[in-house]
């Protein structure tokens, strides 16, 4: 059976192309991938002006003090500064190939220049994170995003 390859669709080899990734990781990232497209599928099915935000890499890092940061690259040239809410999905899934590790939905609302905008945008990123870390509480969260700006937000 002869493939085709799509202009425009990243394939599972792509991604581990991309990133260097070994078999294990390749199949993480392609479960990834599946669970974030599901994600915005359904938001889009109810409604919702659900965009896609492509991560690049994600890290938990402990400050002086003990604050846990979730600290995530993101591929683009957006202001991370503009977002006003972050909403973490209540509901985890284990990763699989990956003990203790779990992803999660998390959609960023920038602020609009109307507060009665009613087109406001979601942007909706995948975010894994290892439930051993004590003290993520998913609260601290910095961005960085292509221009190199680093944006810190406190939920709660």
């Amino acid at each position: 059976m002869e493939t085709k390859a799509v202009e425009g669709v990243l394939t599972a080899s792509d991604l581990a192309n991309e990133n260097e990734l070994d078999e294990d990781e390749q199949l993480v990232a392609t479960w990834i991938k599946g669970m974030h497209e599901a994600e915005i599928c359904r938001l889009t099915q109810a409604g919702a002006k659900a965009v896609p935000l492509k991560v690049k890499n994600m890290a938990i890092v402990r400050e002086d003090g003990g604050v846990v940061l979730n600290r995530v690259e993101v591929d683009t040239r957006f202001s991370m500064d503009r977002i006003e809410q972050i909403l973490v999905a209540e509901e985890t899934t284990p990763v699989p190939h990956k003990p203790h590790f779990v992803y999660v939905n998390v959609v960023l609302l920038p602020k609009t220049k109307q507060p009665s905008d009613a087109t406001t945008m979601a942007l909706v990123m995948p975010y894994v994170y290892d439930t051993r870390v004590v003290g993520n509480t998913l609260t601290q969260w910095v961005f960085l995003n292509n221009n190199m700006e680093r944006s810190h937000h406190v939920i709660g």
